[in-house]
C-alpha cells in the first residue's frame, strides 16, 4: 500500500475519531440542558407550593416538598457544573448552607404545635384564601381592600372550626348522629338537635378561646361606629362556608347568625352557635338536597364590628322582577337588617336608575312603607325590638343622595365581581353607608338572575396572582420604557394603574408595588414575576395572549385574577372613587396580610421564596446576592444558558467534518451540527467539499428542527434586502475569529454555526462585521420555552453602529422582548411563551437579522432607526423603500 494513502488514512481515521468523540461530548451536553430545563421547572412548581402552604399553615406537607426542593436545587447545582466543565463549583457549599439554614427552620416549626393561627384580621384574609376562611368572609376581605365601607373584623378559620369539633368527642358523636339518620332511626331535626346539644355544651380550646379573646379585644374603639367597650366591641357573629355565597349555592337562611354580642363569653357562646348551625336541620337538608354530603362542615366564623344602624337592607343590582328594565332594587328597615332579610316587617322599596339603563328610562322609583316596629342593639347586648315613633313611620329611610350612593357602591361591587349581586348593607347615625355581605343576586327558581349582556372579558389568561384590581390600563413594551414610565408617574397614581407587559419580565418587580394590578401577555404561573408578584399580594395573570395589543392606554379595566379575566371598567363609577390603594392586597408590602401570623414560618418563607436577582445584566447579579433558593434557581438558569452559547465552539475545533453546510438561497450561510432529531437522516452525502471530504448540504425540506425552520422561514422573507455593498470593499473575514465581546459573560461567536434539535436551536454567526447570536427552546411546555439573543458591530462608526442598535431595540421591545442596549450590543430576551409565539418571535428574528446586515451605513442621523423601525414592524423589509418614503412591497 502506498505509504503516503496509508498515512492520509490513518489521519483521517483519528480526525474522525475526534469528531465522534467530540460531536458525542456536545450531544450530552445538550441532553444534559435539557434535564437541566426540567429540574428548573419542578424547581419554581416546588417553590409555588412550599410558598401555598407555609401561607395556610399546613405544616405535615412542609418537610416533604422542603427536602424535595432541596434535591432538586442540588440537581441544578450539578447540572450546571456539568455544563460548565465545573466552572460554578462554589455553589455547592452555598446549597449546603442554605440546606442547613431550612433544615434548621424546620426543626423550629416542628417543635411547635402543628396548627396555624386560629383567627385572622379580616385584612390579612389573601384573596385566595376562600377555603381557609371561607367565602363571605373573602369576599368582603377584597371588597374592604379595594377601598369600599366594610366594616373591620377577623375570622376564625375553617381549621380552626374543625379542630374545636375534633376535641371532646363532637366529631364522632356526629358521625353517631348521622348513622342514625342513614339507618332510618331519626330525622334531620333529632339529629340536629342532638348534635346542637354537643357543641353549645363543649369547651373551647384554650388557644382559640385565647385568639378570639385577643382580636376581640383589638378591635375595641376601631369598630366604625360600634361602641367600644372595656372587654372588646360590640360585634356581629356569622358563618363564612366555603360553598356559602358562591354562584352555585348560596345557603342564604341555613345558618345562624348572632348579632350585638358583648364580651368574651357572649362571644364564645355565639362561636358555639354559628358552629352548630353548620348541623341544623335546614343546611343538611339543603346539602342532602344539592348533592353534598349533608354531614360535611366547612364554615369559618366570621366577626366584625356591630353597626349601630339607623336602617338597613338588601341591595340588588338588578330588579329581580324586572331584570331588564335597567333598575335596582332597595328596601329599606328602620333599626337593623333583621326584619328586611327576614321580611317580618314593612319596608321601603326603591327602584333606583342604573348608570346603564337604556335611554328613555325614568328617574328612580320610591315606595315608601308605614313602618311601626324596627330591631335594635341593647346596650347590654343582643336585640330589642322597639315601636317606630309616629312621625317617622310615614318618613322614608333613604334621601335621595344616600339611594344613589348605595347604587353606585352595588355597581361597583357588580363590576368587581361581573355578575348582578344580593348586598346587605347598614346605614350609621352618622349617615355613612356599610357593607355587611355580597353575594351573586339568585331568583326564585336559582340561578343567577337574568342580567342582560354583561360585559364580555377584553383578554383572558391564567391566575398568577389572586384578588382583584381596578384601574386604568399602563402597557409599556420593555424594560426601559418601564423605567422611564415610572420616574415620570405621580405618586398620587399609585395603586391606580394596572400594568400591562409584553411577556414576564423579572426585571419589572422592583416597581411592582406601585400597581394595582398586573396583566402579561407571554408567561406562566411558575415564572419569577409570578412568584413575586404573588409575595406581594398583588393580583396578576400571565399568559393572556394579546393583552398588550388589546387593552388601550389609561382605559378603565377591572383586573378579576381570580378568574383570569380583565373587563372594562365603567369611568364613571372609578374615577371619582377615592381608592385606598386601588387593588385587593392579600400579602401586602410589609408582609402583614399574608394568611400566617408566625414568625417561625415567615423565617422559613424568606430562606425559599422571596427573589432578590431581579436584573440579570446589572452588577447586582451575582453569587453574592443569592439569599434565597429562589435566587438559586435564577442564578443557575441564567448560567446555564450562558454555558451551551460555548458549547458549539469545541465542534468547531473537533468535529468541523460533522458539520453540514446550509443553503437557503441568501446571503447567510451557517453549518449545522444535529444533537437529536434536527435534520433528516435519509438524504445521500453529497454538495461541497469540506475538509477534504464531500459533505452533504442542506437544503430547506432537511430542516426537522422547529426552531431552525422558523429562523430560516425568517431569512427567506419575500421582498427581505440585505443590503448588498452597503459598505463596498470594507466587508470581508466571513469567518473571522478574532472579534469577541468584552462587555458581557455572554460570549459573541466566531464561527457560523448552529446547534439542532428538535426544538432547540443554538446559532452563533458573523454577517460582514457584527455578530448575531441566538439560544431557543421551542417546544410544548412553555414554562421550558425561551428564546435569547445577542447582537453586537457593525463595519462603520461607532455613531452609526449605536443607531442600529437603537433600531433593534425599538423592534425586539415592540415584539415583546425585554431588551437591554449598551453602545452597539444588544440583548434580548423572551421566556415563558407557548410554542407557536416563540415560532413566531423566530421567524422575526430571521427577518431581523437580514434586514440589519449593513445597516448601520444608512444610519444617518437620530430619527433615521425609529423610521426604520416602523417600517419593519408594518412588514415593509428593505430600508431603501422606507427611507425613500415608499411603504409598498414588504410582506407581513
Amino acid at each position: 500500500m502506498n505509504p503516503w494513502r496509508l498515512i492520509v488514512d490513518r489521519w483521517r481515521a483519528r480526525r474522525a475519531e475526534r469528531e465522534e468523540l467530540a460531536l458525542n461530548e456536545v450531544k450530552a451536553r445538550y441532553h444534559a440542558f435539557r434535564v437541566f430545563l426540567e429540574n428548573n421547572g419542578r424547581a419554581l412548581e416546588l417553590v409555588i407550593d412550599l410558598d401555598r402552604v407555609l401561607a395556610r399553615g399546613e405544616d405535615e406537607e412542609l418537610s416533604p416538598l422542603a427536602e424535595e426542593l432541596l434535591a432538586v436545587t442540588l440537581e441544578l447545582v450539578d447540572g450546571l457544573n456539568l455544563l460548565s466543565a465545573d466552572a460554578h463549583e462554589e455553589l455547592y457549599a452555598l446549597h449546603g448552607r442554605m440546606s442547613g439554614d431550612v433544615r434548621e427552620s424546620l426543626a423550629a416549626l416542628a417543635s411547635l404545635p402543628r396548627h396555624a393561627a386560629p383567627c385572622l384580621p379580616l385584612d390579612a384574609v389573601d384573596p385566595s384564601a376562600h377555603r381557609l376562611a371561607g367565602s363571605k368572609a373573602a369576599n368582603l376581605a377584597t371588597l374592604r381592600r379595594m377601598g369600599l365601607p366594610v366594616p373591620d373584623g377577623f375570622v376564625c378559620t375553617v381549621r380552626a372550626c374543625r379542630r374545636f369539633l375534633q376535641q371532646g368527642g363532637i366529631e364522632a358523636g356526629v358521625r353517631r348522629a348521622m348513622g342514625d339518620v342513614e339507618a332510618g332511626r331519626a330525622g334531620f331535626a333529632e339529629a340536629a338537635a342532638a348534635i346542637r346539644e354537643m357543641i353549645l355544651a363543649a369547651p373551647l380550646p384554650p388557644d382559640l378561646a385565647g385568639a378570639l379573646s385577643a382580636c376581640h379585644r383589638a378591635m375595641g374603639a376601631a369598630v366604625a361606629n360600634g361602641a367600644a367597650v372595656a372587654n372588646g366591641a360590640a360585634v356581629s357573629v356569622r358563618s363564612s362556608g366555603v360553598a356559602e355565597d358562591t354562584a352555585a349555592h348560596s345557603f342564604a337562611g341555613q345558618y345562624t347568625s348572632v348579632l350585638n354580642v358583648v364580651g368574651d363569653e357572649a362571644l364564645f357562646d355565639a362561636f358555639r352557635e354559628v358552629v352548630a348551625s353548620g348541623f341544623g336541620a335546614r343546611a343538611m337538608a339543603y346539602r342532602q338536597r344539592i348533592g353534598m354530603d349533608p354531614a360535611a362542615f366547612d364554615l369559618a366564623v366570621l366577626v366584625q364590628g356591630m353597626v349601630r344602624a339607623r336602617a338597613a337592607g338588601v341591595l340588588m343590582t338588578r330588579d329581580p322582577g324586572r331584570p331588564g328594565s335597567g333598575r335596582m332594587l332597595v328596601s329599606a328597615v328602620p333599626g337593623l337588617g333583621t326584619l328586611a332579610v327576614g321580611g317580618a316587617a314593612p319596608a321601603d322599596l326603591y327602584r333606583p336608575r342604573r348608570s346603564d339603563a337604556p335611554e328613555g328610562e325614568g328617574e328612580g322609583e320610591v315606595f315608601v312603607a308605614g313602618k311601626t316596629v324596627r330591631e335594635v342593639a341593647d346596650g347590654a347586648g343582643g336585640l330589642r325590638q322597639e315601636e317606630v315613633p309616629e312621625a317617622e313611620r310615614e318618613v322614608a329611610l333613604l334621601s335621595p343622595e344616600q339611594v344613589g350612593r348605595l347604587a353606585r357602591f352595588g355597581e361597583m361591587v357588580e363590576n368587581l365581581y361581573g355578575m348582578p349581586q344580593d348586598i346587605e348593607w347598614a346605614l350609621d347615625e352618622d349617615g355613612n353607608i356599610h357593607l355587611l355581605q355580597a353575594r351573586p343576586l339568585r331568583v326564585a327558581g336559582g340561578g343567577a338572575a337574568p342580567a342582560g349582556p354583561l360585559a364580555e372579558p377584553l383578554v383572558t389568561g391564567m391566575c398568577a396572582g389572586a384578588g382583584k384590581a381596578v384601574g386604568r390600563v399602563l402597557p409599556v413594551r420593555g424594560a426601559a420604557e418601564l423605567e422611564e414610565v415610572v420616574a415620570a408617574m405621580p405618586e398620587a397614581e399609585d395603586g391606580t394603574r394596572v400594568l400591562v407587559l409584553p411577556q414576564s419580565m423579572v426585571e419589572a418587580s422592583p416597581h411592582l408595588a406601585r400597581f394595582a394590578g398586573l396583566v402579561v401577555d407571554e408567561g406562566n404561573p411558575t415564572d419569577h414575576l409570578s412568584c413575586i408578584a404573588r409575595e406581594l399580594g398583588l393580583p396578576m395573570i400571565t399568559g393572556a395572549a394579546g393583552a398588550t395589543r388589546t387593552l388601550q392606554a389609561r382605559q378603565w379595566v377591572v383586573l378579576d385574577a381570580d378568574n383570569g379575566q380583565v373587563t372594562e371598567a365603567s369611568p364613571e363609577l372609578w374615577s371619582a372613587f377615592p381608592a385606598q390603594g386601588g387593588r385587593t392586597r392579600g400579602a401586602a408590602q410589609d408582609g402583614s396580610a399574608r394568611c400566617t401570623l408566625d414568625p417561625s414560618r415567615e423565617t422559613l418563607r424568606s430562606r425559599v421564596a422571596p427573589l432578590n436577582l431581579t436584573d440579570a445584566y446589572g452588577p447586582t447579579f451575582s453569587l453574592a446576592q443569592c439569599r434565597s433558593l429562589h435566587d438559586l434557581i435564577r442564578y443557575t438558569h441564567e448560567m446555564a444558558v450562558l454555558a451551551m452559547f460555548h458549547a458549539g465552539d469545541m465542534v468547531m475545533e473537533e468535529a468541523g467534518g460533522l458539520l453540514h453546510p446550509l443553503d437557503i438561497g441568501v446571503p447567510f450561510h451557517f453549518l449545522v451540527v444535529d444533537v437529536g432529531g434536527g435534520l433528516r437522516r435519509d438524504a445521500p452525502a453529497s454538495g461541497v467539499r469540506w475538509g477534504g471530504l464531500r459533505r452533504r448540504v442542506l437544503g430547506p425540506g432537511d430542516i426537522l428542527s422547529r426552531p431552525l425552520a422558523a429562523l430560516c422561514e425568517g431569512l427567506t422573507t419575500p421582498g427581505l434586502s440585505w443590503h448588498p455593498g452597503a459598505v463596498g470593499a470594507a466587508l470581508s473575514g466571513l469567518f473571522s475569529r478574532n472579534m469577541l465581546d468584552a462587555a458581557s459573560a455572554r460570549p459573541v461567536g466566531s464561527f457560523n454555526y448552529a446547534l439542532a434539535a428538535r426544538d432547540y436551536l443554538n446559532l452563533n454567526s458573523r454577517v460582514e462585521y457584527h455578530f448575531a447570536m441566538l439560544d431557543a427552546v421551542c417546544g410544548g411546555s412553555a414554562q421550558a420555552n425561551y428564546v435569547r439573543f445577542r447582537f453586537k458591530g457593525g463595519g462603520t462608526s461607532a455613531e452609526r453602529t449605536s443607531r442600529r442598535a437603537l433600531f433593534l431595540r425599538e423592534v425586539l421591545e415592540e415584539s415583546g422582548f425585554v431588551t437591554s442596549v449598551k453602545g452597539d450590543l444588544v440583548t434580548a430576551s423572551l421566556t415563558g411563551a407557548g410554542r407557536e409565539a416563540v415560532r413566531a418571535r423566530l421567524v422575526m428574528l430571521g427577518r431581523l437579522i437580514g434586514f440589519s446586515r449593513c445597516l448601520d451605513a444608512v444610519m444617518r442621523d437620530d430619527g433615521t432607526a425609529h423610521r426604520l423601525a416602523r417600517g419593519f414592524l408594518d412588514g415593509v423589509y428593505d430600508s431603501a423603500k422606507i427611507l425613500d418614503g415608499d411603504e409598498g412591497g414588504g410582506q407581513a
